[in-house]
Parts: structure tokens; sequence; C-alpha cells
């Protein structure tokens, strides 16, 4: 064989090869961008996940009189080989914080009504992983512990966005605090806003009122407030829906939000699921009865909603990849500074099941 004969055996040959490999991608996911890393955004980031609870008491803002005890769930990056893991807490409690951990980006979360923070902690938990300190404070009066939840909660509700702007300052003087933890461990001009639900709703107003945030990520929420406050949101916002969503349905509320923000904005709509998939212990067909209440999840208080249940939904682990498939990379890039993830936020990189709208005009 000539010379020439066998180079062009050997190019046939790593062809062929080339064309192989590419067509063993991940089905399932519909496509994975190229990235800097070998991580995936659902995957854990380089940190171990350190949890404590910090409590802070302030005034009302409903009824100036009353003191309102904040207890906040604080997840922040740890040795990669911390332990042992809290599973209902999703970190190793009061773990001592990375070796040179500082100057990190902070992430304000609030959970949803007669909620917990500690029922997203996947969404928590994999924000720190990444070197975030992920802030959650357990909103008095609408929490699922109590008793009037769900029956009279407007008060713990009108709350919230003060709670938020009160944990934000109350860190912030614990990063100056030479004595604290947290001493130097927060990146002031680094802040974010997420939460899910009404926490979604709180995102949104915390968005438009504190400047001290500089990118909202809402998991399930409506267009609340005026019109015109959500139009002076002049910061990079997501919002995320499961299209089964029955308590606040999409066309009601996440695309006539999406519509009013301004650019940069993005719109994640997963597919086969609904609003309880931002949740740890939402329901999903592994936890639902026959009665589609959440009897089997939360026997003391059931939810009158099964939405993320069915034969052909996605299952819990499925919903929270989708989230942190955009969630990750979103704040990422927004709020810390780092590039990693970008070819996620790409609108041709969107795999099968999910629906992702982009306006970045002028970012």
């Amino acid at each position: 064989m000539t010379r020439a004969c066998r180079l062009v055996v050997l190019l046939l040959i790593s062809v062929v090869i080339t064309l192989t490999l590419a067509a063993c991608g991940d089905d399932d996911d519909g496509g994975v961008p190229a990235t800097p890393t070998a991580q995936l955004p659902w995957q854990p980031g380089p940190f171990g996940v350190g949890v404590q609870q910090v409590a802070f008491t302030k005034k009302s803002a409903t009824v100036p009189t009353q003191d309102r005890v904040l207890l906040t769930d604080i997840w922040y990056p740890t040795a990669p080989d911390a332990g042992p893991l809290d599973g209902t807490l999703g970190g190793v409690v009061n773990a001592p914080l990375a070796p040179g951990a500082a100057n990190m980006p902070l992430l304000l979360f609030s959970h949803g009504g007669c909620s917990l923070p500690t029922l997203s902690r996947f969404f928590t938990r994999a924000l720190a992983s990444y070197g975030f300190i992920v802030a959650a404070p357990l909103h008095a009066g609408d929490l699922m512990t109590d008793p009037t939840c769900g029956i009279n909660d407007s008060d713990g509700y009108a709350n919230r966005p003060f709670d938020i702007g009160f944990v934000i300052t109350a860190l912030l003087q614990l990063n100056t605090d030479p004595t604290s933890f947290f001493s130097g461990a927060i990146d002031p001009h680094r802040i974010g806003m997420s939460g899910n639900s009404n926490g979604g709703n709180t995102t949104v107003l915390v968005s438009e009122s504190d400047p001290r945030v500089i990118a909202g990520l809402v998991l399930t929420g409506a267009l609340v407030g005026s019109a015109g406050a959500v139009a002076r949101i002049h910061i990079p916002m997501m919002t995320q829906v499961g299209v089964l969503d029955s308590v606040c349905p999409v066309d009601r509320c996440e695309r006539p939000l999406y519509l009013r923000l301004n650019p940069p904005k993005y719109l994640v709509e997963i597919l086969r699921t609904g609003h309880t998939a931002f949740t740890d212990d939402g329901c999903y067909p592994n936890c639902c009865g026959p009665s589609s209440n959440c009897t089997a999840c939360y026997p003391a208080r059931p939810i009158p909603f099964c939405d993320a249940a069915g034969p052909d939904a996605l299952t819990a682990d499925a919903a929270h990849q989708f989230i942190l498939r955009y969630a990750v990379p979103f704040l990422l890039h927004w709020v810390a500074g780092d590039n990693r993830f970008d070819a996620f936020l790409a609108p041709d990189a969107a795999p099968v099941g999910v629906i992702f709208t982009v306006d970045t005009a002028g970012s």
C-alpha cells in the first residue's frame, strides 16, 4: 500500500470514529453543550456544603410594636470531604467554611407559602456547592408549622420582602464583624435573589425594591405589584415554571411576568411537571395517593394538588435536573460573574422537554 493510500485509510478511520462518538451522546439530555470543565450544572459543584441556622430579630413591617424572629437557614461552601451530611438539612451542620473562602456571592432564597426552606434543599445545596452563601429566612406566619397557614397568612406574606431586606443587612453586618463566622466571607456587590411560589412573588418584589440585588430567579411566580413596578426592574431575571402548574398557571402567571420584564430576561417552561417540582418533598408519582392529596408526603397537612404527578410526569430527579440546568448557569453568570456554564443559556441548547425563551437585547 502506498503512503498516500495509507493516509486516506487513516483519515477514513478517523472520520468513522468521530461520527460514532458523536452518535453516542446523552439521548435523555437532548445534547449537552461543551463546557470548560467536565462538570454539568445539575451535578454538585467543587465544594462540600455546610449548613447552620442563625436567628435574627426585627420589628414587624405590618405591626411595628411586635418583634419578628427570623430563623434563617444558611448553606455555604465547605471542604469537599466534610461530613457527616445531614440529609434533612442538606449539609454538614456547623462545618467550617471552605479553606480560603472569602468574598463569595450571596443568594437569598424565599420559600413557598406554608412551606420551609429545607423543602428546596436540592436547590440551596446545589448553589452552595458552586461557591454561594445561600440564606433562607423562615417567614413566620407563612410556614408549614404555623397553625393558621393557608387560612390566615396574609401578615406573613406582607412581611416577606422586608424579611429578605433585613437578612441581607444583617449578613452584611456580620461580614464586617471580625468575630463573626461569616467575617469577610461575603462579597456585598454580588447579591442575588430567588424563591419558589410565594417566594417567587417575593423575588419579584425584592428585585424591584432592593438595589443591592443584581439578579433575580423566580421559581414559579406571578406578576405581583403594579405593572409599572415590574417594569422598573432593571436587573437580569429568569422565570421558571412547570407547564402543568395548577396553582399559578403559566398563561396567567409566568408568561405575563416575562413579557413585562426588561431584558436581559429568560423564561424556562418545563414540560410534564407542575408547581411542586421546585421542592424536594413535593407531589410526585411515588408520593401521591389515589386521592390526589399528598398525605404520603405531609400526613399532618395534606396538599390539595398533585400537578407534578401522573403516569407521564417527570420524576423528582428529572425535574430537578431541568431546574438546575438553567438556575446554576444563570446565577453563576449574572451574580458570581462565572461563565463556565454560559453555553447552557444559549436558546439553541434547550433539551427536549423544555421551552426556553431568551431576550438579552442590549446586554
